[in-house]
């Protein structure tokens, strides 16, 4: 995994994240996560994926 942070403002910070094949994208996120401090955060992702299983909670 490669990262770069891009752009931080008072209470933002922007990373440019890059996983390399075969990593497992969940427990690589998570774990920048906690090295970098961060708490709450919104993920906008461009890339494939191997295999992929994508759930969500519907609140009706």
């Amino acid at each position: 995994m490669k990262s770069k942070l891009v752009t931080e403002t008072p209470g933002q910070r922007i990373f440019v994240v890059v996983l390399d094949p075969g990593e497992e994208a969940f427990t690589s996120l998570t774990a920048f996560a906690g090295q970098k401090g961060i708490t709450g955060a919104s993920l906008t992702a461009i890339g494939a994926f191997e295999r992929a299983t994508v759930g969500w909670f519907d609140f009706g």
